[in-house]
């Protein structure tokens, strides 16, 4: 057995986390994420500034051009307007939810920018917002994305803008305004013919979403339990039940009962109650190490075991949160204290989703909301799915689609797009289309342009509007070779 780590004795330890490393076997790392609670500036762009410096610090390695990340701030700062950013940067004291998929996620990205994903997010969305920023139809979407549905808006933002860099000639993709008059989120405008687009998200259903902001509070309850632990902690949930709204407060009491015994020097120890069990350990140096690695833009388990998630809590001795900032500014280091590190395992939800259902029901409400006029050549679905489109089955996935559209003659295609990282160190829309034959006999030409949108995605560099620098075998490779934020 190693020694225990004991915290040391920093008389004037700041009592909240300084950082915090997650990693989940079906999500996304954030290395050392900052939390709110030390982000308390007196300037918005304080902040800002700090979060440029840090993002420059990637600038090279992420295939960026000098002034493009500070151009795209000042972007965000004016289309989001300086008082949303103040109210979600500095205002808003709520915790920073990093599994909640629906969540808006702007908190997360603006105040860490020691992620990649947190980076080339911010740049994709102000980059939505430059290729659309003389349309008149761009605020509403913003009003909405703010206050109302930040990743529905997000997506229309994105397929127009991917349909908007393949348009040639005269073919123009136009924002609609958010009115009750308006058909479709944008319409694509040609010779001869024009074409609404509704843009719809298939979210990820609730037996997927439920216990991931669930997992989040218990290791938040955990963390802030474990302040007043003498030496730094192992922790193992484990459970062959999933998380939910009904077991959630037994796991809890289970945990308040190893803090206990935890400040009563009585380690390890372990609680059981029915299939789940709580057990608390000191934290050595032969203790359990941290599953999971981010590889090529991926989560991956390079350990072998069956952990769902893990994350590290650390501290850093400071006086006031200011002195942790200006340190960050000096580019000085400081000492980290590894204080909890947690590890969760919860059985899958016992009813798996029915996607294709889910799907056949999601197209046929677009397809019957969407009623064209006599000025309209037809209507296009576009639908982001949380699943992957290449390890679907085929013909379900088709017959679903069918189910839906078969009665609508009006519909030239439905495009279904799944959002996912790439070893370009970008995000892109892995897509799948079905077409009208008989619409695209007469107006070819708008099935040339789903095809560019769709073969653009393998080749062009969103935030550039430039063919990438590597191919994706040669893109694997340097992500590779990066280790500094692994």
């Amino acid at each position: 057995m190693g020694q225990p780590l004991v915290a040391p004795s920093y008389r004037n330890e700041i009592p909240t986390l300084a950082s915090r490393t997650w990693g989940t076997r079906h999500g996304t790392r954030h290395p050392k994420i900052a939390h709110n609670r030390f982000m308390t500036p007196d300037r918005l762009d304080h902040l800002l500034y700090k979060w440029i410096y840090q993002a420059n610090k990637r600038r090279e390695f992420l295939d960026l051009p000098i002034g493009l990340l500070e151009d795209s701030v000042a972007v965000l700062t004016r289309v989001l307007g300086f008082e949303y950013l103040k109210e979600q940067l500095i205002d808003d004291c709520n915790p920073v939810s990093f599994l909640d998929d629906e969540a808006n996620p702007l908190r997360k990205w603006l105040y860490s920018a020691r992620s990649d994903a947190h980076i080339i997010q911010v740049l994709e969305l102000a980059t939505y917002f430059k290729i659309f920023q003389d349309d008149p139809a761009l605020m509403d979407k913003v009003q909405k994305l703010k206050y109302d549905s930040f990743w529905p808006m997000f997506f229309e933002l994105a397929m127009a803008a991917r349909l908007k860099r393949a348009s040639r000639g005269l073919q123009e993709i136009l924002l609609n305004p958010e009115t009750s008059s308006s058909i479709g989120d944008f319409t694509i405008k040609a010779p001869g013919f024009q074409i609404p687009c509704e843009c719809s998200r298939l979210a990820r259903s609730p037996q997927i979403t439920e216990s991931k902001p669930l997992e989040e509070r218990l290791s938040n309850r955990i963390s802030e339990g474990a302040k007043r632990s003498p030496i730094a902690l192992c922790v193992k949930v484990r459970s062959s039940e999933p998380l939910t709204g009904r077991n959630y407060n037994d796991t809890l009491q289970l945990v308040r009962k190893c803090l206990s015994d935890c400040r009563s020097a009585k380690l390890p120890t372990e609680y059981c109650a029915g299939a789940t069990t709580v057990r608390f350990e000191a934290l050595t140096e032969s203790s359990e190490q941290m599953p999971f690695k981010m590889v090529a833009g991926r989560v991956q388990d390079v350990t072998g075991g069956d952990w769902d998630s893990a994350a590290r809590f650390s501290w850093v001795p400071a006086a006031v949160s200011a002195e942790i900032e200006s340190r960050i500014d000096r580019g000085e280091p400081f000492g980290e204290f590894e204080s909890v590190r947690l590890f969760m395992k919860f059985g899958a939800a016992t009813r798996q989703p029915d996607n294709y259902s889910r799907l056949t029901a999601k197209l046929k409400k677009k397809l019957k909301q969407t009623k064209i006029s006599a000025e309209h050549f037809g209507k296009i679905v576009l639908v982001e799915v949380p699943f992957d489109l290449r390890s679907v089955d085929g013909e379900k996935l088709k017959s679903a689609v069918q189910a839906a559209a078969s009665n609508s003659n009006s519909t030239l295609a439905i495009i279904l797009a799944n959002r996912e990282p790439n070893p370009q160190i970008r995000f892109h829309y892995s897509q799948s289309g079905a077409f009208n034959h008989a619409a695209a006999t007469m107006h070819p030409q708008f099935v040339e342009l789903l095809n560019r949108m769709a073969q653009g995605e393998m080749t062009l560099d969103m935030l550039l509007g430039l063919p990438y620098r590597r191919s994706w075998a040669d893109a694997a490779v340097h992500a590779m070779r990066d280790n500094s934020h692994d």
